[in-house]
């Protein structure tokens, strides 16, 4: 992926060695970087991220990505968007201490109330549950873990209750203001320029680590046409690439309290669905859908995860579920045997429930990302 870089910055062995492939770019090109920690062990950043901020000078607009250094390095491929603006730009790079981590409090914490469970389910990766200790006050510290794109969190009692009234403040320290270890700046251009970079288009350029404007803001949303129920607005805003499907039986947990009074999502669905067999396996004595005697799949918030892995969820806690016959098949990986798309409220669409306990979380960018 990396090949044939060219060497753009040497600097003393207390900064950082960034190579570049080139510097001037056409829209479709990717954009291959090398940026290497010299005695990494040393500036104790053996655990340690960096953080490339690129700015477009004559707008401000800035794109952020990010990466953990692997013993001292780290590589990247951005392929450039053909919707990207022309223009010179300001490719930062700066090193944070430390990888991923999550930390959080438990608020309005019981005396008796010592241990929580959480269940983690990154993207196209196993899902991973544990039971964690908190101190006194509530807090909590997860292990420093590496996932690339974003990661689905819920948190839950340990003792399994109807309504899960646990209400959670979480902080990453990758999201949070920091002050870099070390950066270093390359300038380059995309498309064609009536002119090069010069000394005048670097001096009237200013760093700061918080930009007027960026692309990770939501767009807004403007609501047009006839009144729709509130889980049709969930569903438009919510669902995204093949749940999209119109095939899809939907069924309410905004305005309708029958799935917030059931036993398990499962169960609520048995009866409903025509063909749909909940059982419980003799082993593991987990809650398993099952649809033409083969196993069918369940997504959380468009995560995949095993049947085991929903228990964490209150029926309570559900806005929408979404169950696609067979033989849909919303991954490359499905069986045929159909789908349950579980989706949890969120936004405008939680409530007046002022219990937060789930979170999707922001990991690294992807090795290969598209700049867009």
């Amino acid at each position: 992926m990396l090949s044939c870089l060219l060497y753009l910055n040497i600097q003393a062995s207390d900064s950082l060695y960034v190579q570049l492939n080139k510097q001037n770019f056409k829209k479709g090109d990717t954009l291959d970087f090398s940026c290497v920690i010299p005695d990494f062990e040393k500036a104790k950043l053996n655990a340690a991220s960096l953080h490339v901020w690129i700015d477009h000078i004559s707008t401000g607009t800035r794109w952020k990505f990010r990466y953990p250094f692997i013993n001292g390095e780290a590589q990247a491929a951005l392929v450039l968007a053909k919707t990207l603006p022309d223009g010179h730009f300001a490719v930062n790079f700066l090193v944070q201490k430390g990888y991923f981590r999550l930390s959080g409090q438990l608020k309005e914490k019981f005396e008796d109330e010592n241990n929580i469970n959480y269940l983690m389910v990154p993207k196209n990766k196993r899902t991973y549950s544990e039971t964690i200790t908190l101190n006194k006050d509530g807090f909590f510290r997860l292990k420093s873990t590496l996932f690339e794109d974003s990661a689905y969190f819920v948190f839950s009692p340990v003792k399994k209750n109807a309504k899960n009234n646990l209400n959670i403040s979480i902080e990453t320290p990758l999201d949070s203001t920091f002050i870099p270890e070390m950066e270093t700046r390359i300038w380059i251009t995309v498309g064609n320029q009536k002119r090069p970079m010069n000394k005048e288009d670097s001096a009237a350029y200013a760093f700061n680590m918080i930009s007027s404007s960026g692309t990770d803001l939501l767009p807004n949303v403007t609501v047009v046409g006839k009144y729709k129920k509130k889980v049709e607005q969930y569903d438009d805003y919510y669902s995204s690439g093949p749940f999209k499907r119109d095939e899809a039986m939907i069924f309410d947990g905004i305005e309708d309290e029958t799935m917030a009074r059931s036993m398990s999502i499962l169960r609520f669905l048995e009866g409903k669905v025509p063909g749909l067999i909940v059982e419980k396996d003799q082993e593991s004595m987990v809650e398993m859908a099952r649809w033409r005697g083969e196993p069918t799949e369940i997504y959380l918030d468009e995560f995949r995860v095993s049947p085991q892995d929903i228990w964490i969820v209150s029926p309570s806690d559900v806005a929408m579920v979404k169950v696609y016959r067979p033989p849909a098949m919303l991954s490359p990986l499905s069986g045929a045997a159909g789908a349950i798309a579980i989706y949890t409220k969120r936004g405008e669409f939680a409530g007046k429930n002022r219990f937060k306990h789930s979170f999707t979380v922001k990991g690294y960018t992807p090795a290969e990302a598209v700049w867009q």
